[in-house]
């Protein structure tokens, strides 16, 4: 059995809800699969937080009448089976600070978009903001909520793109996407691209330090205003506030900054740095 970390559980989340339910913060209202913190529904996946280099566990209690399968995007972890309104403990190896991406491998599971990323060690020098990257689109979602099959080689054409489970302007009323922050500070943004397609993020005013990549780690140091996400990875950069204004920050493909083809929208969020 894993060890308990009783230094810091009680600010750990130690269980995720598997549940489904109506996503209203995107034109397109469906419904979609999430990873909650508690019983109580909301469209948003919950983060994980744990330690570096310490074993831990993790409750999922599944309030879907259907079995999905569980992983964590990291080396060697294995898929883990959960019923239809079962709970399940697993284990979470123990972790190089990062982010890392989890969630469900099921069509129906990953289609509905229950995915959400593990920090590592990350919200103990400096404040930390996330961005948790999604496309949709709107066919497969119905169909896979109606039990279909999807047909995987049709061409893609998403209609949503979302930070957080939000399109632009929500973004910027989410206190994890929004960077505020004073002149002088330094700040982490953990990313992780949970779609179907790689995406490419462009930052104003500002260059940003790869800190961590789960799959590019030979780019950490690395000092750039425009970086890759490809599809699974885990991104931390590191953003040092060293001028005053408001700045955005926005995915560098044109039909990713729109709502179902309407411009603005889509991943776009903003830095604001004060004196």
């Amino acid at each position: 059995m894993f060890l308990s970390m009783m230094s810091w559980t009680s600010s750990a989340q130690d269980s995720l809800w598997i549940a489904r339910g109506e996503w209203p913060h995107i034109p397109d209202s469906v419904q979609s699969i999430r990873f909650n913190a508690n019983s109580d529904w909301t469209s948003i996946n919950a983060t994980l937080s744990r330690v570096p280099d310490q074993l831990s566990t993790l409750v999922l209690i599944n309030s879907d009448s259907i079995m999905h399968t569980w992983k964590l995007e990291a080396e060697g972890e294995q898929e883990w089976e959960i019923g239809g309104f079962d709970t399940l403990s697993l284990n979470i190896p123990a972790l190089a600070a990062g982010a890392y991406r989890f969630g469900l491998t099921n069509e129906v599971g990953r289609v509905l978009g229950a995915s959400g990323q593990l920090q590592v060690g990350l919200d103990v020098d400096f404040p930390l903001f996330h961005w948790n990257l999604g496309d949709w689109s709107i066919d497969r979602m119905v169909a896979a909520d109606l039990g279909l099959p999807i047909a995987w080689d049709a061409p893609y054409i998403p209609e949503q793109f979302t930070i957080n489970e939000r399109t632009y302007p929500a973004t910027v009323d989410d206190v994890d996407a929004l960077v505020t922050m004073s002149l002088g500070d330094t700040c982490l943004i953990s990313i992780v691209n949970h779609g179907f397609m790689d995406h490419v993020f462009h930052f104003h005013g500002f260059h940003v330090t790869i800190v961590s990549s789960t799959l590019h780690p030979e780019r950490v140091g690395w000092s750039k205003d425009t970086s890759p996400i490809l599809r699974g990875e885990a991104l931390v950069v590191q953003l040092v506030a060293n001028q005053i204004g408001m700045y955005p920050v926005h995915n560098h493909n044109l039909i990713a900054v729109t709502n179902a083809g309407f411009y603005p929208g889509g991943m776009i969020t903003q830095i604001h740095v004060m004196p």
